[in-house]
């Protein structure tokens, strides 16, 4: 008999142990658990005991639907069959009827996710939540006070800025601690800045940087960088290039301009390194990495690519670079009329950059 093929009796109806050996192996078929993935063979088998009724195959085969997993998209039998598994009460195509609808029909959207959500989908808590402003806090406490992480980081951001609720931010250092302690890297990173830099709770610097390395070492960009930095500080550089580079793989602009510092001196001094990540971090479009290539470019006698560079970051408005600019036209080291490069001279000083003011100055006693 081949196996994918469902048998019912005289009424149409499986027993459950009949219909659970066909939903097992659907999932094989959709996973390729022990047999070669054939996710339309699934949806066969999902789709005779749906027909028949069976919610749970109603759902899984709504979802491929709406997906298109392994099948075509198909929002007309995706809604059929979430239906049929949520008429059955089943919370998950409930909640993904909701989904489907959201950008459509709105209304219908949010009432089965109201309906999903008091059935105990922690999902659609968390989307009614994003839908309904005024009842937003209550759900989210609701998915919260069953240990929903996404729903106290959710929470722990609104009461740090005061959104929907009245700011409080001991309250969100305390449940920033509750995700962080249940592995939620985006918790741990908040909770480290704010015990960093004593925002609204007590400053602990040591506190910081241990969830600031619990967060990195799960891959969080920003807090490698800013552990990165810790560390680079402290001058344990070999750390610190580990987690920049954690970072700059995922091409974090910050952490590729600042691998490009770490090389340009020291015992890891590598120029070539230096210069490849100066140029990752401009690929980018990162200002700085600009005027540090432009001043490689100049160290290196290359006065026109020196230009070229410094013009870039002077006209996205860094002053270091306004001034290298206006300066290399002042001295006839590139040809610039001397209006312009004074002007360029000038940009900077007005932001304060002081070997910009002293050349001006000198300019000013000379006019």
């Amino acid at each position: 008999m081949d196996a994918g093929r469902i048998i019912f009796n005289e009424f149409g109806v499986r027993s459950v142990m009949e219909a659970s050996e066909s939903m097992e192996m659907a999932r094989r078929y959709r996973e390729g658990d022990g047999v070669e993935k054939d996710p339309v063979r699934a949806a066969g088998i999902l789709a005779e005991l749906s027909d028949s009724g069976y919610a749970p195959a109603a759902a899984s085969l709504g979802y491929m639907h709406l997906v298109g997993e392994g099948i075509p998209k198909d929002m007309c039998q995706a809604e059929h069959y979430l239906t049929i598994a949520a008429d059955s009460g089943d919370a998950g195509s409930m909640c993904n009827l909701g989904v489907m609808l959201a950008d459509s029909d709105p209304g219908r959207a949010l009432e089965w996710f109201r309906k999903s959500a008091e059935a105990g989908s922690l999902s659609a808590m968390r989307n009614v939540a994003a839908m309904d402003q005024e009842n937003a806090i209550s759900w989210l406490q609701r998915a919260a006070d069953l240990g929903d992480v996404d729903s106290i980081v959710i929470l722990a951001a609104k009461y740090r800025n005061g959104d929907g609720v009245p700011e409080d931010k001991a309250r969100a250092a305390e449940l920033y601690r509750v995700a962080a302690d249940k592995g939620d890297m985006e918790a741990q990173y908040d909770l480290a800045f704010m015990l960093d830099s004593g925002e609204g709770i007590p400053e602990d610097r040591a506190e910081a940087e241990r969830y600031f390395t619990l967060s990195a070492d799960q891959g969080d960009t920003d807090a490698c960088l800013c552990i990165g930095g810790i560390l680079y500080e402290r001058g344990e550089i070999d750390r610190a290039e580990s987690y920049f580079l954690s970072a700059a793989m995922k091409e974090d602009v910050k952490a590729q301009y600042n691998l490009g510092l770490l090389y340009m001196e020291g015992e890891h001094a590598d120029i070539g390194k230096a210069r490849e990540w100066f140029e990752a971090a401009a690929d980018q479009g990162f200002v700085l990495a600009f005027t540090m290539l432009g001043s490689m470019d100049l160290d290196a006698g290359d006065m026109k690519s020196a230009a070229s560079r410094f013009r870039v970051a002077a006209e996205a408005g860094e002053p270091t670079a306004q001034y290298n600019y206006g300066a290399l036209g002042l001295s006839g080291q590139i040809s610039m009329p001397f209006e312009e490069a004074a002007e360029w001279v000038s940009k900077s000083a007005q932001q304060g950059f002081q070997p910009a003011l002293e050349v001006l100055m000198r300019l000013n006693a000379q006019g």
